[in-house]
């Protein structure tokens, strides 16, 4: 499956220690939530320069350290030409896969049935088949 090489977390990208320490409290509490009305997915965005990767960095690292389920995805635009977009799910799907046996029997059982879901560039069948039915079936 096609992986967006250099999209991951990544140690030299996060924000300097004791910065954005209320951001990322509240990330963090968000992360910890019990709450089922609680969204799972958290999709940072805002103005270029804001800060936005540092705090993905940060927060990625901080999950896997502590063990949890999950995948950072930034996108750069310098590497714009790699057509990364269309490789966001795939990548995710990776990702997961690597932190997660039930995920990964999850995905293989998907891909089985279905191995154009592999390399189409349709994002929204991507979503639907290698995130969301592997998560279902977890």
């Amino acid at each position: 499956m096609a992986y967006a090489g250099g999209a991951g977390v990544s140690k030299t990208k996060r924000c300097l220690d004791g910065t954005r320490t209320e951001i990322l409290t509240e990330i963090v509490s968000w992360i910890n939530s019990p709450e089922e009305s609680v969204p799972r997915i958290l999709w940072l965005h805002g103005q270029a320069g804001r800060g936005k990767s540092a705090i993905a960095h940060t927060v990625a690292l901080w999950l896997r350290d502590a063990g949890g389920f999950g995948s950072c995805f930034c996108f750069a635009r310098d590497r714009q030409a790699e057509r990364r977009e269309e490789k966001i799910f795939t990548t995710i799907a990776r990702d997961l896969a690597d932190r997660d046996a039930a995920f990964r029997r999850a995905l293989a059982d998907v891909l089985a049935k279905d191995h154009s879901l592999k390399t189409t560039s349709d994002v929204m069948l991507q979503w639907e088949k290698l995130i969301l039915e592997p998560l279902s079936k977890m």
